[in-house]
């Protein structure tokens, strides 16, 4: 008998798709999904899929998708729905169907996602729920083909066919937009086995496995919680799917259900006000509790440790270019603030000083880090790709760092203007690009004010033209016409000037100094 060639063992190379539908082939009657509407049933499933179901769903929505044109880019099909089955099953159908997924956030507005198709080059948007009407309207109007997802058929039988190969492992699987300092956002590329080793990593270092129960409480168009779930499903785990967050179906979930879920402070930070408005009673369904996605409160998690009794209390940092990159189990009454761990497993963390070099233990500078998983690049953005990495090969984050004695890593400013508020990033530059669009501001500065809830609010000072009044509800109400909006200012102050150096550069440490004081 002839022994396998090295050529013959590469082409068993799996997708994310691959996997669930290998579960679906051995389970088929295993319980994969079941999806939450708080607004309507709390903890009440209002729909439980089988992870058979599950994979006749991929099919058919791979077979709607069939043969995508190609665009500038390849082939791409953009996804706009609200979190349900079908938002994170339309993932793996564009992995069968040899289609890079670009998920879009559903808080966008017309404009920004008009962007996102244009710029992604997606010949296709998938559609769903109630953003039909606007997914349409915006794509009709790029010449994209449209599906409707709740329109699609399911088959009656759906046979797995085996591993994709090579081929499609090397795919690209998912650009994911995230904005950029110069105030467009930015497509993030990764392959298709890029993803399945970085979900594989999240499994095994947050002890993620087949006997948990995801909770999903948060957006599926970000790939911390849609990478998660489809994670969660490869792996055979079940996945209790919230069509919305609430933090009082949020905190019964964590009493009587689920057992393993990722939470932002800000969700953490609403869930804790239920708690003790509802007299401190413990959840004791939670194995485990992963704190990221912002700077949050000392406190808070050390109060983590007694709403969830039996949980372990862990953080992770990263971000979209590097994914997680370490880690850390709590210990309480030894929580340190910022910290957030140690590298994990097959990731290599460091702290840059100004002149490139490792910064000393204790010493500040610019936190990178190389992985197994490589940064895929920025799509259509050369450049910018570059300027992303070190001449070794390590991806920038743009967050200021210190190393402890004990190795963890310590999280202490950014070095760009990013705003983190509920977990989500909004770029400053983003944010005054629009400002500056209303036809009555002259100058625009924006910045984040520390906040217990959200983390950071999105504050904006203005200068209006000369012999005019502006109206600050007026102008928070023209960034919602043109921004998500998450991204749009809370808080509007109209100044004669903004403060700026020698240079002409406006000192926006000057402008948090002087709305924290009013």
């Amino acid at each position: 008998m002839s022994q396998p060639t090295a050529s013959h063992s590469l082409n068993l190379n799996y997708t994310l798709a691959d996997c669930v539908g290998a579960r679906a082939a051995t389970q088929p009657h295993r319980v994969a999904i079941e999806v939450l509407d708080p607004r309507t049933s709390g903890t009440t499933p209002v729909e439980t899929w089988t992870y058979d179901q599950v994979w006749r769903r991929v099919m058919g929505l791979a077979a709607v998708l069939g043969d995508v044109a190609p665009g500038a880019n390849g082939p791409m099909a953009a996804i706009l729905a609200p979190n349900g089955v079908d938002h994170a099953l339309a993932y793996l159908a564009c992995q069968v169907a040899g289609v890079a997924a670009v998920p879009v956030n559903s808080r966008l507005a017309a404009a920004e996602v008009d962007f996102v198709l244009s710029d992604s080059g997606a010949s296709v948007l998938l559609v769903a729920g109630e953003h039909l009407a606007l997914g349409t309207q915006v794509a009709t109007a790029r010449g994209c083909r449209v599906i409707d997802m709740a329109a699609v058929p399911t088959p009656a039988v759906a046979p797995w066919a085996g591993p994709s190969g090579v081929e499609a492992a090397r795919r690209v699987a998912v650009v994911a937009y995230t904005s950029g300092t110069t105030g467009f956002p930015k497509g993030t590329t990764s392959r298709n086995q890029d993803w399945l080793a970085r979900t594989a990593q999240w499994g095994w270092t947050f002890g993620l496995g087949p006997h948990q129960v995801l909770s999903t409480p948060g957006p599926l168009f970000h790939l911390s919680y849609g990478g998660l779930t489809l994670g969660a499903l490869a792996i055979g785990a079940k996945v209790r799917l919230m069509t919305a967050f609430d933090p009082a179906v949020a905190l019964e979930e964590y009493s009587r259900h689920s057992t393993w879920v990722f939470l932002v402070p800000s969700m953490l930070a609403m869930v804790a006000e239920v708690w003790k408005a509802s007299g401190r009673p413990p959840a004791e369904a939670l194995d485990v509790l992963l704190s990221s996605g912002a700077p949050g409160p000392l406190s808070l998690l050390e109060e983590a440790f007694d709403i969830f009794p039996r949980a372990r209390i862990t953080e992770a940092y990263g971000w979209t270019e590097g994914g997680w990159v370490t880690y850390e189990v709590k210990e309480r009454g030894n929580v340190t603030a910022h910290s957030v761990g140690w590298p994990m497993i097959e990731s290599e963390v460091r702290v840059l000083g100004a002149d490139g070099a490792v910064a000393a233990v204790g010493e500040a500078g610019e936190v990178v880090a190389r992985t197994s998983v490589p940064f895929g690049g920025y799509l259509n953005r050369p450049d910018a790709t570059a300027e992303a990495l070190t001449p070794d090969g390590f991806t920038r984050s743009g967050d200021v760092g210190i190393r402890l004695a004990d190795g963890r890593l310590t999280i202490v400013d950014r070095v760009k203007d990013r705003i983190i508020t509920g977990g989500e990033n909004v770029y400053c530059a983003e944010v005054e690009r629009v400002l500056h669009e209303h036809p009555d501001v002259v100058e625009a500065a924006v910045v984040g004010l520390a906040d217990p809830t959200w983390g950071e609010l999105v504050t904006a000072v203005v200068v209006g033209r000369a012999g005019v009044t502006l109206d600050p509800a007026e102008v928070v109400a023209f960034t919602r016409a043109n921004l998500a909006h998450y991204k749009c200012p809370r808080r509007v102050l109209v100044q004669d000037a903004l403060p700026r150096n020698p240079m002409g550069k406006v000192q926006r440490f000057r402008l948090v100094e002087q709305l924290t004081a009013s």
